[in-house]
């Protein structure tokens, strides 16, 4: 479901259009995939009043409708988010106001820990195995898997960070490792591009894997079609996805998302160190919440109590 639909709503009042212009630059202005999971979220939203007009009231029912049904906080804002960008896309006037806003905060203040701790990070120790297991097959399937396991782990990518990376974006510096200069991310919507390290093991990675498939030029990470061949189609968030989940499973590991890789990552920098404010900047969070939770066990091992008490 496209963004820029006529969800052909039901809601009643009358909206000055916006330009063509104007329209096409609001829908520019967020990531593909967040388009998307707006797209999701207002589809839901409108089946679920099935005729009844969007308004503040409506719209705070239904999100205490989403977090009965147990979702996360972070699931719920989502739709908040979505109706205030398709409101502002339709130059309509806004259906979130006090209701809503109080209903959302107190679903993020009683459900702060839902949905959370349930993703497993995958630690380079992990990786190496699903690395290894990959090259294993002796394929170019497994050429492919073994290089976006280990660019994913060392710049602690997000999936769609990783299947939007081109062969021009990796250089190689004289001592082996490698940069990729990553464009566009989730928090970097205006494109001003941000440096990040590749180790030598990934550098060689992505060079066996470009041997093999026989490109140098354009996607990096493309899908695979019949016969271990690779087409010049890009490979798929839902792709990648899927690859990493099922790649895990065969080393054991269980709960597996799209972010293990980086959140296995964050969590072995702060094991051996690394401070908040370096996690946060390693992985180009904007809220420093996320990396600490997702370190919090590695934090406590590092603490006062830990250093000054952890030998008695």
């Amino acid at each position: 479901m496209q963004l820029r639909i006529s969800l052909q709503s039901p809601l009643d009042s009358k909206a000055d259009p916006l330009s063509i212009d104007v329209a096409r630059l609001l829908h520019a202005s967020i990531a593909p995939n967040t388009a998307k999971a707006y797209g999701d979220a207002l589809r839901k939203l409108f089946e679920h009043l099935d005729g009844q007009t969007l308004t503040d009231a409506a719209l705070a029912g239904y999100l205490a409708h989403l977090y009965a049904k147990g979702l996360a906080p972070a699931s719920v804002t989502v739709v908040v988010q979505a109706v205030r960008f398709w409101e502002k896309l339709e130059n309509r006037p806004s259906s979130v106001e006090s209701l809503t806003s109080r209903t959302l905060a107190g679903i993020r203040r009683e459900g702060r820990n839902r949905g959370r701790g349930q993703v497993t990070g995958l630690t380079r120790e992990t990786v190496n195995l699903m690395v290894q297991n990959a090259i294993n097959t002796d394929t170019l399937a497994g050429l492919r898997d073994a290089a976006l396991f280990r660019v994913m782990s060392d710049a602690l990518l997000r999936i769609g960070e990783a299947v939007a990376i081109d062969c021009e974006h990796i250089t190689t510096e004289f001592d082996g490792s490698g940069r990729l200069m990553l464009l566009r991310s989730k928090t970097d919507q205006e494109g001003k591009g941000t440096s990040l390290f590749l180790t030598n093991r990934t550098v060689d990675a992505i060079r066996q894997l470009q041997h093999g498939a026989g490109f140098t030029t354009g996607p990096l990470f493309r899908r695979m079609v019949k016969g271990d061949r690779m087409c010049d189609g890009r490979l798929t968030v839902d792709g990648a996805r899927l690859t990493i989940k099922a790649s895990a499973e065969r080393v054991g590991i269980k709960g597996v998302s799209g972010h293990s890789l980086r959140i296995g990552t964050a969590q072995e920098l702060a094991q051996r160190g690394a401070s908040l404010v370096e996690l946060q900047n390693a992985g180009r969070w904007t809220d420093s919440q996320m990396p600490a939770h997702y370190t919090r066990e590695q934090a406590a091992g590092k603490g006062a109590v830990a250093r000054l008490l952890g030998i008695d």
